[in-house]
């Protein structure tokens, strides 16, 4: 007996259907335009590299996410799954050194990564990565955020921002800070939230940076339970002591979250809610976290922490900020240099006529990948919240990681999944952008006339109408009636009267038009329809 699979994709994999197709390759088709516009040309690399290629290039946490590839009955390591397109576009720099530089190439192809799924974020997805190998100067960098620019103005887009920082800009703000060196990955996550969750909220959560993760983590799943009534208020100490908060924790810090929470209406939360009200809840007692482990782990000290926040006050147009910059990091070399550059890059904008309100430096953005060495941008929509829909910068060491010569190189990609997702929520696509990739349904009238149905159906495609025939034998309403639910435009019927007279009948289903006009005329006819 035959067992019946059932139908179903991984998850975080979808397929994607001929109608949601069209739209993405009309997204791609303009993104492709715009990176042969400004010369960069097209490559493709292996979908599986080797294992060895991958790892050591974007942070232990990333590289948790790598999908591995493996054939036959034994699993192994060797081989992966890509994780994105700048680290084989290293490789085959370092494997064919002969190529012409600055080597500008795109590329637009899938990647794979072990990420939670949420609102425009799969497992599998596309990127569209535009990247300048072998050019040092800030012109390059300049240049791929007018592509950014470009790209999104094309495509409909009117309220976003290019947000643009630099690498060593955050170096100098954590020497400024006198941070340790291990704290400086906290630190960059706390200050990267300042958009979304302002300056009070990273003050607090700059005092959680360097205390036990587990630990805190426990006390943010107990609040978490409580507020979605797991139990009540006064089991709280006991209930965090389960989750695995230590004695001396519950003792300083129960207390302070125990008044936060008995002022929380749990009903009044949303479910997906529950958890961020949580954390911020327990970053309110963070002063009494730090309290309990002064003595036992190295944290962001309380003068440290002030004077970022007096840094994050910086504020004004873009040569105010980096002005503001300038005057703060004064003794901090390092910070110097990637003010330099960013000013090089805001002057050369400047220089392109791209308005001030499409690309502002923000000192506080942080792009994760660890590759990353001066220059970053990032691009976010106002509505909606969605996060960033591009992402690059330089990496001018990365090239080096293959072999002894290594290059200058700087880049972005371009999120087309979450842009796709803004496009179709804001109703952004153009009219002409349809669900279908056909022009004209070629009805069948009878047996008695596909021949000639076959030959008016060869006629419109050579005059560039994409033109399907209808292949079953089916009345013409119901033949009618198929084109609407496909979308196809336009329909076109050859009978005995049509034959007779050496015409077509063109049928306008949008419009509800119909003219009878003779075989050379149907197709400049659906051309004026068309506009």
């Amino acid at each position: 007996m035959n067992v019946k699979v059932e139908p179903r994709v991984p998850r975080g994999m979808r397929d994607i259907l001929p109608q949601d197709l069209i739209r993405r390759q009309y997204v791609m088709d303009v993104i492709r335009g715009v990176f042969e516009e400004f010369g960069f040309e097209p490559l493709q690399t292996p979908t599986i590299e080797m294992t060895e290629t991958l790892t050591g290039k974007y942070g232990p946490d990333a590289e948790r996410l790598i999908y591995h590839a493996f054939y036959g009955d034994e699993a192994g390591d060797e081989l992966s799954l890509r994780y994105d397109l700048s680290v084989p576009l290293c490789r085959v720099v370092a494997m064919y050194p002969d190529l012409v530089k600055p080597f500008k190439r795109y590329q637009i192809a899938p990647v794979w990564r072990a990420d939670r799924p949420q609102k425009g974020r799969y497992r599998e997805f596309y990127q569209c990565d535009a990247d300048t190998v072998g050019s040092e100067g800030m012109l390059a960098d300049a240049e791929t955020i007018n592509v950014i620019y470009e790209i999104l103005l094309r495509l409909g887009f009117r309220d976003f921002v290019v947000n643009i920082n630099d690498r060593k800009v955050l170096r100098g703000v954590g020497q400024l800070a006198g941070v340790p060196k291990d704290l400086l990955g906290g630190l960059y996550r706390a200050i990267d939230k300042l958009p979304k969750i302002g300056l009070e909220r990273v003050e607090r959560e700059l005092q959680l940076v360097g205390l036990p993760e587990a630990e805190v983590a426990a006390l943010q799943r107990t609040a978490r339970l409580y507020l979605q009534g797991r139990f009540d208020l006064g089991d709280l100490e006991a209930r965090a002591r389960e989750n695995g908060v230590p004695p001396a924790v519950a003792r300083r810090a129960i207390a302070p979250l125990r008044e936060l929470l008995g002022h929380v209406d749990r009903q009044a939360i949303e479910p997906d809610r529950v958890q961020e009200v949580a954390v911020d809840l327990v970053s309110q007692v963070a002063t009494a976290l730090r309290a309990a482990y002064v003595e036992q782990v190295a944290m962001i000290p309380t003068e440290a922490i002030a004077r970022l926040l007096a840094l994050l006050h910086i504020s004004g147009d873009n040569r105010a900020i980096l002005a503001g910059l300038r005057e703060q990091l004064a003794d901090y070399p390092v910070g110097l240099e990637g003010i330099a550059e960013l000013e090089e890059i805001v002057r050369y904008l400047d220089a392109l006529e791209i308005p001030e309100r499409y690309c502002q430096v923000d000192f506080a953005m942080v792009r994760g990948l660890e590759y990353y060495t001066g220059p970053i941008y990032e691009t976010v929509v106002k509505e909606p919240a969605i996060g960033s829909i591009t992402g690059g910068g330089r990496y001018d060491g990365l090239v080096g990681m293959f072999t002894d010569r290594s290059y200058p190189a700087t880049g972005t990609t371009i999120g087309i999944e979450r842009i796709i997702v803004v496009m179709e929520e804001l109703g952004m696509f153009p009219p002409q952008v349809g669900t279908t990739t056909t022009d004209v349904l070629m009805t069948r009238f009878s047996e008695e006339w596909v021949d000639e149905s076959l030959k008016a159906a060869t006629m419109l495609r050579k005059a560039g109408l994409n033109t399907e025939f209808f292949l079953d034998d089916a009345s013409l309403g119901n033949q009618i009636r198929y084109a609407l639910k496909r979308g196809i435009p336009y329909v076109v019927i050859l009978g005995p009267d049509e034959q007779a007279a050496g015409q077509l009948t063109v049928k306008n289903l949008a419009a509800n038009e119909q003219r009878t006009v003779t075989r050379e005329r149907a197709a400049s006819l659906i051309r004026e329809w068309e506009g």
